[in-house]
């Protein structure tokens, strides 16, 4: 007797038949430093070497960190136009993390003798963690220049926020000069009064991010902070990443992508938010709409970047 199947058994059954080939589904893999799309048999054979899922890594600064290294990478679109930006962490990196109570907390480059006693205590009297500068090279249209990397880790200010062990990353506009005049003092983070004055100035709109509170949070060697106060975690909701606006003198003058050292350590495949743009920017050039954190099992390491960049124009 002849059965009629069911179409959602047939479908099933279709659907198992397209799936059993020797090959699978491509994926696109970054292999002999090019992008191509491999099943993902062929990529487990390449992984030894040094063949990894995703878009190959352009590589530029590479500097030591604990055990390990940190990077700044770049990812093209097929037409050689920026995707992303970020860093890498790599794993011996991320094992060997300065972490409390071990001494000291900071490299030192950010002190100021607030109560005058001569002595410069690194633990009461500076700031900035463990900084890390990674360059890029001049990308078209691209304004960010250069990157600190910082590891904080016994966190920092605002308390209930930011107060936890964890990675800053600042994507600077404003030249490695002209931050390095941003200068030590005793106002703000160890600023100089002069500069934290120019710091905490609003950019005038259509410049100023809508929803993003002026936190008056100044450091030298770096500025002024504003944070989006309805995101996590200034909202009460668990810290694991966030984005912040650098702005100094009335003018944005980097973008901070912050990662929390737990989240990171628990190796989320993929974790990616937008960015919440100021209604106009300065300079017209291509502006990043996401900002990423991901770990990559393949390559044993961890990327933060900005991310899916869009040409914005300048007002006249």
């Amino acid at each position: 007797m002849f059965h009629r199947l069911s179409p959602w058994i047939l479908g099933a059954a279709l659907l198992g038949m397209a799936g059993c080939s020797d090959e699978g589904e491509t994926v696109d893999a970054c292999v002999d430093n090019k992008v191509q799309k491999v099943s993902e048999k062929e990529l487990s054979k390449r992984l030894k070497d040094g063949a990894y899922r995703g878009t190959c890594d352009l590589m530029e600064n590479r500097v030591s960190f604990g055990d390990g290294y940190v990077q700044s990478i770049i990812h093209k679109n097929a037409d050689g136009s920026v995707k992303a930006i970020g860093v890498t962490v790599d794993q011996a990196a991320m094992d060997t993390l300065p972490m409390l109570p071990h001494l000291p907390t900071n490299d030192g480059q950010t002190c100021w003798d607030m109560n005058n006693d001569g002595v410069t205590d690194p633990e009461k009297e500076c700031n900035g963690g463990h900084e890390r500068v990674l360059w890029f090279p001049k990308m078209k249209d691209v304004p960010f220049q250069w990157i600190m990397f910082n590891w904080q880790g016994r966190g920092h200010g605002p308390i209930g926020a930011f107060d936890k062990g964890h990675f800053d990353l600042h994507f600077f506009m404003q030249d490695f000069v002209t931050r390095n005049f941003i200068r030590t003092g005793p106002c703000g983070v160890y600023t100089d009064c002069n500069d934290y004055a120019k710091a905490i100035k609003d950019p005038p709109a259509p410049f100023y991010p809508t929803g993003f509170e002026n936190q008056k949070g100044v450091s030298a060697r770096m500025g002024n902070h504003l944070a989006d106060i309805a995101e996590s975690p200034f909202n009460g909701e668990p810290f694991t990443q966030a984005f912040v606006y650098g702005a100094y003198d009335g003018h944005i003058t980097y973008f901070e992508t912050v990662v929390e050292g737990g989240f990171a350590k628990s190796k989320p495949a993929e974790d990616c938010r937008p960015i919440k743009a100021p209604p106009a920017m300065e300079a017209s050039g291509l502006y990043p709409t996401r900002y990423c954190f991901r770990y990559r099992e393949d390559k044993k390491d961890y990327l933060m970047t900005l991310e899916d960049f869009e040409y914005r124009n300048a007002p006249n």
